[in-house]
């Protein structure tokens, strides 16, 4: 007796960050529910070398299902990692500028059934979404809004959008589909969920204002008390319906596409030697590599620190103080003090500080120093460098003759190690790859003698930091 099977879709898994394409840190495993959906269906789940293919048992004439089933039907898979932390690392999984990955989060990938390929070379690229949290079918929702107000509504929707009830009073009828939730002594807000009733799946938890005019918070779940339990990383639904027909058709192609990681690459060149005389040797970093086909493009490096000494015009006594402030500017600060007062000038010498300006993104600040203001905007304004910034800082303080201080510039843009150091960054973001960038130069620009003729690339183990919204990847070159 012969057994025939055909493929009912195919699903490859790609990345970015590898040279070849295709990933190399995820597996797929089936759901209890659609293992047993398979197993209902006469269906075979295999591995391939890139993904996963469904095949589906057939007649003798290869097409004929030998247990058909409903043509509604939804093949749930989650993602999983041997290694998440390293995937996390060289992967950008972020929704949107605005909706980012994060611990506790994971990622959701579905088709669109109107959408359907059956082209291997150009297969659908599955579409994803950030779901804020896995729960069980039965849960305590408790939450806090900022202002306390004294009633909220909160309503929760499933996939199609549709409200649903959250469970029932004490008569056993269904609650209303929008609830209207006290705040409590704790100044928060809480309700049990139950959605033992309704599908495992994809739900929107909405509250809104008590007059229902503006969304307060929302929150996007996936209900499922396996999943709850298991550490996974994604989930993927392959979503059939009887509209489009496809479950018999043709073998539908799939691709679950990864996005390398990119950051701002930030190089710190510590002169340990020093050999090079900062104060005339000017440094830059320049890209000569080529693209040859690579994600990589030519970027520009700029410095992004910039020096300030500060010195006391009079010399005093030991413990002399000039107090130093900063204020405005949004949550990111402009520039940093070496202290928050510049002080310590024994008998006869004159007290010193530094100002370093760290983020020349900022506009609007004031810095006061000795109870003088000087506000970016007003007194001086910031230049399209932050050495140029710096330079018009230092022209306003040297301008007043009511500031308890001198300016200058420092050549060097912060100490590390009690060694100075300059600070460039890359001008746009650039991304992770498995083959290193090369022909990242640090140039001496006087002579245009090269110093370092391969500048290494951030680790792709390492943590990337954010500051003011951008990503940065650190590297410490000591020269």
């Amino acid at each position: 007796m012969n057994i025939f099977y055909t493929r009912i879709l195919n699903l490859t898994i790609g990345h970015s960050y590898f040279k070849d394409g295709a990933d190399r840190f995820v597996t797929l495993h089936p759901t209890a529910a659609t293992d047993e959906l398979l197993r209902n269906g006469k269906m075979l789940f295999k591995r391939l070398p890139n993904g996963i293919t469904i095949l589906y048992r057939t007649l003798d004439d290869e097409s004929t299902p030998f247990v058909e089933l409903e043509k509604n039907q939804r093949f749930t898979f989650v993602l999983k990692s041997a290694n998440i932390n390293g995937f996390l690392n060289i992967t950008d999984l972020d929704e949107s500028l605005s909706k980012t990955f994060s611990t506790g989060n994971v990622v959701y990938f579905t088709n669109n059934p109107t959408n359907v390929s059956t082209n291997r070379n150009n297969p659908e690229i599955l579409t994803h979404e950030i779901i804020d949290s896995l729960r069980g079918p039965l849960f305590t929702y408790q939450f806090t809004i900022t202002g306390n107000p004294a009633t909220v509504r909160m309503i929760v929707t499933n996939a199609e959008g549709n409200p649903v009830s959250v469970g029932k009073d004490t008569d056993g009828n269904d609650l209303p589909a929008t609830l209207l939730l006290p705040i409590n002594s704790s100044n928060s807000y809480e309700q049990q969920v139950d959605l033992r009733d309704f599908k495992r799946g994809r739900y929107l938890i909405t509250i809104r204002n008590e007059a229902n005019t503006t969304t307060l918070k929302s929150e996007k779940i996936y209900v499922d008390e396996q999943l709850e339990r298991d550490n996974i990383l994604g989930i993927i639904d392959i979503v059939y319906d009887s509209v489009s027909g496809h479950l018999y058709g043709n073998t539908e192609e799939y691709k679950l596409q990864f996005q390398g990681a990119k950051s701002f690459w930030k190089y710190y060149i510590v002169n340990k030697s020093k050999n090079i005389d900062l104060a005339t040797d000017s440094l830059s970093i320049s890209d000569f590599g080529s693209v040859n086909g690579s994600p990589y493009q030519i970027n520009n490096f700029q410095r992004v620190y910039a020096g300030i000494q500060l010195t006391a015009k009079t010399a005093g006594t030991s413990g002399n103080s000039i107090t130093l402030g900063y204020s405005g500017g949004g949550i990111y600060p402009a520039l940093v003090f070496s202290g928050e007062t510049l002080a310590d000038g024994a008998a006869g010498i004159s007290a010193q500080g530094t100002v370093t300006i760290i983020n020349n993104e900022i506009s609007g600040y004031t810095i006061n120093i000795g109870g003088v203001d000087f506000t970016e905007g007003t007194h001086f304004v910031k230049g399209a460098t932050s050495v140029a910034t710096a330079a018009a800082l230092i022209a306003a303080i040297n301008g007043n003759g009511t500031v308890p201080v001198t300016a200058s510039a420092l050549d060097y843009d912060m100490m590390v190690n009690d060694l100075k150091t300059l600070v460039f960054a890359s001008t746009g973001q650039i991304p992770f790859f498995e083959i290193p960038k090369l022909k990242l130069e640090l140039r001496k620009t006087s002579d245009s003698q090269t110093i370092v003729a391969n500048l290494p690339n951030p680790s792709h183990s390492g943590l990337k930091k954010v500051f003011a919204g951008r990503p940065e990847s650190e590297v410490y070159v000591f020269i």
